[in-house]
Parts: structure tokens; C-alpha cells; sequence
């Protein structure tokens, strides 16, 4: 019994020091910015759920500018924004990573290539979108971007399910979220905000694990 109570008193004041515990990391430069973030705009084919994964890789895997927490929690507030939802996105993590300046680095770099390259396929595909190898090629798309939306999501849960007693509170969430929306009961804003609401309601004392956490 004395060996579970000490155990679970390291625990917290592991959890209080890496709450307290600032990570410093030096900006990176525009040029690095604007290289990852071209690389991002041009290479993302397949939507918006590839581009998630090839942010994903460079910016968090790659490069190692932000965690995949910090991530998680700038894809959850671009949620938030009307509109394209990954520009949002590119704005937060810009300005997580270099303030003002990587906020137009980084929406600049991501949005002007990728809208040459839409424009370009749009006019290219208008020529051939009757052809039976085109409808058959769309067709096969379908599926492979549903695997990878799956995928996605279960890459997404991974690092806010790390909550020891609240994970049960967070599958719960998550599949409410999941049945709520997949049979149509409330508009997406809607349940952000319910979850939201949720959250600061049951999980106020959740240890914060973002190094950008204000501390007390």
C-alpha cells in the first residue's frame, strides 16, 4: 500500500514539474518556413486529410518545430474558423513557431503554390472528366481517402487520450462526437462548443501538457 502512494506521489510531482517546465525553442528562419511549408502546399495531393498528415510529418516528425500535442491543439482550434480550416491551421502554427512573421511565411508559402496547382488540375481535369478512366480513377479515390481520414483521426486521438483517469472521459467524447455527427444530430460548430464546454467543466484540473501552458 505505502509503495502505491508513493508511487502515485512521484507521479504528481513529475506531472507538477513538467507543467511548470517551459520548452525553449529557437524560431526557425523564414527561409525554413517557407521550404517546409512549400514543400506542404505542393506535395499534399489527396485533400485536405493528406495535407494534415504531410504538416503532420514535416513540421511536427520532420523538423521537430512544434509536439504532436501543440499540433493537435492548433488543429482543434482551427476548427473554430470559418472557411478553409487548414489555413487557419498553417496560421496557427506559424505564429506558434515565429510569431507574425511565420504566420505570413507560412499561410504564403502553403496557399499561393497550391492555388497554381488547383487551378492548373481544374482546367486540365474539366477536359477529361467524362473519360470512363477518369470516373474510374475518382471512384477509387473514395475509399482510400476514407482510410486515410480514419487513420488521421486515430493519429489525432493518440496524444490527448495520455490522461491516466480521464481517458475514460475522453473515448467518451470522442464517440459521442463520432455518433453525433456521423447520424447528422448537430451542426460540427455545435459540437465543438459542447465539447469545449465539456472539457472545462470536467477536465479544469487536467495537468497542462503543452509547453505554451500558462503556469500558476
Amino acid at each position: 500500500m505505502r509503495e502505491v502512494v508513493d508511487a502515485r506521489r512521484g507521479q504528481r510531482l513529475e506531472y507538477e514539474l513538467v507543467r511548470r517546465m517551459r520548452i525553449v525553442r529557437s524560431p526557425p528562419s523564414s527561409r525554413a518556413l517557407a521550404r517546409a511549408w512549400f514543400d506542404i502546399g505542393t506535395q499534399s495531393v489527396g485533400g485536405g486529410t493528406s495535407t494534415l498528415f504531410m504538416i503532420r510529418r514535416i513540421v511536427v516528425e520532420r523538423m521537430g518545430w512544434i509536439t504532436l500535442r501543440e499540433f493537435t491543439e492548433a488543429w482543434a482550434l482551427s476548427q473554430l474558423s470559418p472557411g478553409i480550416h487548414l489555413v487557419a491551421l498553417a496560421g496557427l502554427l506559424g505564429r506558434q513557431m515565429a510569431g507574425l512573421r511565420g504566420v505570413i511565411v507560412s499561410v504564403g508559402a502553403m496557399m499561393v503554390p497550391a492555388a497554381v496547382i488547383t487551378a492548373v488540375a481544374t482546367a486540365l481535369l474539366g477536359e477529361i472528366a467524362q473519360h470512363p478512366l477518369t470516373i474510374a480513377a475518382l471512384a477509387g479515390i473514395g475509399p482510400v481517402a476514407g482510410g486515410m481520414t480514419i487513420g488521421l483521426a486515430l493519429t489525432m486521438a493518440q496524444p490527448v487520450l495520455q490522461r491516466g483517469r480521464y481517458a475514460v472521459l475522453d473515448v467518451a467524447v470522442i464517440a459521442a462526437a463520432f455518433g453525433i455527427l456521423l447520424g447528422g444530430l448537430a451542426q460540427t460548430i455545435a459540437v465543438i462548443f459542447a465539447a469545449g464546454a465539456f472539457g472545462a467543466v470536467f477536465l479544469r484540473r487536467e495537468r497542462p501538457t503543452s509547453s505554451n501552458a500558462p503556469m500558476s
